[in-house]
């Protein structure tokens, strides 16, 4: 859908927005990642940690029964600020995971998803900047994709020059 969109000047430049958003985003969301799993092995071992207590009371709480997957899921969901922690205050590990709780929610809560504000902001700034030759150039490019269907021979025929224009190679937009 969003692709004929491209087709409509006033959508064109939001495609081309929503492209340079997740492009300038995708080394932001491979450090995400990396942190999410980084918190959600801190987790995974104090939780198994706790296995074969009789109080049952857990770090991680039960999404899909599968260990791992569990707590990154908890991990994801404490960065965008769903907190479960009943557990955290009984078993062996209380203070460390009570510890890494408080710097996990900090750090994707507060400066990761502050980060990921910034980006989306310059990024917004950068194609609102370039908002009608960005439209133009989403614009073209459907042409493009769509030149094939053209017999140009036949359809510039009685012509004595047709100049075509493409995009350098090496120029950004």
């Amino acid at each position: 859908m969003f692709y004929w969109m491209r087709l409509f000047e006033s959508t064109a430049y939001y495609v081309k927005l929503i492209q340079q958003t997740i492009a300038d985003c995708m080394t932001f969301m491979l450090m995400v990642l990396i942190i999410i799993l980084a918190f959600a092995n801190f987790f995974l071992i104090i939780n198994l940690n706790m296995a074969g207590r009789e109080d049952e009371q857990v770090y991680v709480n039960t999404y899909l029964g599968n260990d791992f997957i569990d707590s990154v899921i908890s991990s994801y969901f404490m960065g965008l600020g769903e907190f479960a922690y009943d557990g955290y205050s009984s078993g062996p590990n209380k203070y460390s995971a009570w510890f890494m709780f408080l710097l996990a929610t900090f750090l994707t809560c507060v400066v990761f998803m502050n980060m990921l504000i910034a980006i989306m902001g310059e990024t917004f700034g950068a194609v609102t900047e370039k908002s009608e030759q960005s439209g133009l150039n989403e614009q073209i490019n459907l042409i493009n994709d769509h030149v094939w269907l053209l017999d140009l021979k036949k359809l510039f025929k009685n012509q004595r020059y047709l100049i075509r224009v493409s995009k350098s190679k090496n120029e950004d937009p």
